[in-house]
């Protein structure tokens, strides 16, 4: 979802990446370049820019107002299933399946510190106003917490999953981290005491691949994720209780993004559908 909330990107197995009108849910335009299939994409602050992260081992930027390619981002040997802006779009960081993390000054164009993970990442993200701490979750169900400047691991938070950790997404105010696990529950922890806040789980809700993501509703009141049979599910952050549930789609739903009053879900089988949180029916379109 862009900052600006307008507009929202999807990657693909087809290797583009498509930007699509929130509005109206018409394409506005596709992004080529990406050699594999896309596995996460990314806009900077200011909407200009958006980043992909692919298979094929690299991570590539566009320019949205021409659409053609910035920059290619290589180095990894392995797949690239996250990418992230710093809050001044002036680096990039990078978590891959060879066990490395990569910060990227997009000034030189290339890899200025590489951090080695002990697991595969399954998705990094930046939890402060700087950009000075990473987070990233793991294949080997921990999450661990890193300076940008330094490359240290400040700490890593083990056993709070009993599966590998499918994303990682900070509340906006960057005081809390919310992480989807393969174990079927997601949790929120205080990211200064690394301490378990709460335990979303639900009856039937089962994360469905390896690289779901979850997020937090704007202003923090809510965590929503997608299960494998298609269902959205919306937790209160404030009780940790399910809220409500909506259906729409039948595969597993890989990726959420909230934005003002509108939820988005990414499925598997190649359907978007965009939520209005006060609407009763959905928009559903086809990527």
């Amino acid at each position: 979802m862009s900052n600006g909330g307008s507009m929202f990107a999807t990657g693909s197995n087809d290797k583009k990446i498509k930007i699509w009108d929130i509005k109206t849910g018409s394409l506005k335009s596709t992004l080529t370049g990406c050699l594999q299939a896309v596995m996460c994409v990314s806009f900077n602050a200011s909407d200009e820019l958006l980043l992909g992260a692919s298979n094929d081992n690299a991570a590539r930027l566009w320019h949205l107002g021409t659409g053609r390619p910035r920059h290619t981002l290589t180095g990894h040997i392995g797949k690239v299933f996250s990418a992230r802006f710093n809050p001044d779009s002036s680096k990039v960081v990078s978590g891959s399946h060879d066990r490395t993390i990569k910060v990227w000054d997009l000034q030189k164009g290339y890899c200025i510190r590489t951090m080695f993970t002990f697991a595969s990442v399954n998705d990094v993200c930046l939890l402060d106003f700087d950009g000075a701490t990473i987070a990233s979750g793991h294949l080997d169900n921990n999450l661990r917490f890193w300076d940008a400047r330094s490359g240290n691991c400040v700490k890593e938070v083990t056993g709070i999953h009993l599966g590998q950790i499918t994303s990682v997404c900070p509340s906006s105010d960057g005081t809390q981290i919310l992480t989807n696990s393969r174990d079927n529950t997601l949790r929120i922890l205080d990211v200064r005491t690394y301490e378990t806040l709460s335990v979303l789980h639900a009856d039937g809700y089962k994360t469905g691949t390896n690289w779901t993501k979850a997020c937090f509703s704007p202003d923090g009141q809510y965590v929503v994720s997608g299960s494998a049979d298609g269902t959205l599910y919306y937790w209160s952050t404030r009780d940790g209780a399910v809220e409500k549930t909506t259906k729409e789609q039948n595969g597993p739903i890989v990726g959420v993004a909230w934005a003002n009053s509108s939820v988005v879900s990414a499925e598997k089988d190649k359907t978007v559908v965009i939520w209005g949180t006060t609407a009763r029916r959905p928009t559903v379109y086809e990527k």
